[in-house]
């Protein structure tokens, strides 16, 4: 009798009893430093060379950088005009406002910490990282800060961040929807402590303050206003449509500085009769208009971004156009955008600066005069601690969006 031959499924199953079952992944195996220096930088004669070339190249600059800033740069002028750039003409009496609100976000900050009970990684490089900035922040600080007062006020920072993260962590389940809230509330109680019961008027900010809280009400203004933009650029009422693609188009067309001029000097002439907005004012209404229309096509292409699918299985449950839409294709879409959206924000907050060129004296226009007089010639020291101010900002939104990036596993599913 003839053997039978075995069929393709009797012959993959054999296969699958023979060779046992990987249940890991295969890891990949730790290089020391040496191995990751041959393979990266010296791996052949072409990459030895280069890399020689280029180590010569930001030694010598480095060199150069750190001798003119540790040697030959003066800094007096920032010591000097500390509170100027900081808050610009802000009355030094009402100063115990902008300290409150500083609280206010430390405390927030703290608690939004402590509520997720994460620690941080400490390794032997994140350690060596985190020791060195914590020294250069230090003396930094000691140079910059004179007096007992002022060292009171910023270790007062330090120990309500401390103390906000340990009561986070201590009632994490109770304290998730009070912390949404209160950022909700953030901005609405800073305008109220600066404004509010005699406070200082708008006209009096400037400095660093004035770049905050003009990027501050763009980016919480227009995200709300791009999203609708955005759907009523897809909607199916031509009317909506064309009117939100006009608004869109037309305000894209131009930069931000021209808007701004129209702002200051052609908009109280379409506002009603006896109806007067403050210079700030004016401009915090350019600055969200134009951020709103960049925000909705951002949000425009993550709508794009949603799978059919997702419309025709919303449909297909029975939800309303706002139910699929607020509760199926925004959340994806949003997520989709977190990359470009908070890079279109970073890129906001940097053009407040614009502010300097139409009269407002923010923290640039402060970096450009304040080396008058006794300081004259020192426009490069104050010029970078103006970017050094901006760039901490900026880093720091950058690095929050990585971090929610990784939570939210965007890039990855």
């Amino acid at each position: 009798m003839m053997d039978r031959v075995p069929t393709e499924l009797e012959r993959v199953a054999a296969m699958l009893k023979e060779e046992p079952v990987v249940e890991f992944a295969p890891r990949r195996e730790p290089v020391a430093p040496s191995g990751w220096i041959r393979q990266n930088l010296f791996s052949g004669w072409f990459s030895g060379i280069l890399t020689i070339l280029v180590g010569a190249v930001v030694g010598y600059l480095g060199f150069g950088l750190l001798k003119w800033a540790f040697l030959t740069a003066d800094w007096t002028v920032i010591k000097a005009n500390l509170r100027l750039y900081m808050v610009g003409r802000f009355p030094p009496d009402e100063l115990w406002r902008v300290w409150a609100c500083v609280y206010l976000v430390t405390a927030l900050a703290g608690l939004s910490w402590g509520v997720t009970r994460k620690r941080l990684a400490w390794t032997v490089r994140k350690a060596a990282t985190r020791g060195a900035l914590a020294v250069l922040a230090l003396a930094s600080l000691a140079y910059l800060l004179d007096g007992v007062r002022i060292w009171v006020l910023v270790g007062a920072v330090v120990v309500i961040y401390a103390a906000a993260v340990m009561a986070g962590r201590l009632g994490a389940r109770r304290l998730h929807i009070p912390v949404i809230v209160g950022w909700v509330l953030a901005f609405p109680l800073i305008i109220l402590l600066l404004r509010g019961f005699g406070g200082v008027p708008p006209e009096r900010w400037g400095g660093f303050l004035l770049n905050v809280v003009v990027a501050v009400v763009g980016i919480v203004l227009s995200f709300p206003i791009g999203i609708v933009l955005a759907l009523g650029r897809r909607s199916s009422l031509p009317v909506i449509r064309v009117s939100c693609i006009g608004i869109i188009e037309f305000v894209r067309g131009a930069p931000l500085y021209t808007w701004l001029l129209f702002g200051l000097f052609v908009l109280p002439f379409l506002l009603p009769a006896g109806v007067v907005l403050p210079n700030i004012v004016r401009a915090m209404i350019v600055v969200t208009v134009f951020s709103s229309a960049y925000v909705a096509e951002i949000v425009r292409g993550g709508l794009q971004g949603v799978h059919l699918g997702q419309y025709e299985a919303a449909r297909a449950i029975g939800l309303s156009t706002t139910k699929m839409m607020a509760f199926i294709v925004l959340p994806q879409a949003l997520r989709s955008t977190i990359p470009a959206m908070i890079s279109h924000f970073i890129s906001l907050f940097k053009d407040t600066s614009l502010l300097a060129v139409i009269g407002f004296i923010e923290a640039l226009r402060i970096a450009r005069i304040a080396p008058q007089g006794q300081f004259s010639g020192d426009l490069r020291e104050t010029l970078i601690f103006a970017g050094l101010l901006f760039w901490m900002v900026a880093f720091a939104m950058s690095r929050w969006s990585q971090r929610l990036e990784r939570r939210l596993g965007v890039g990855e599913r």
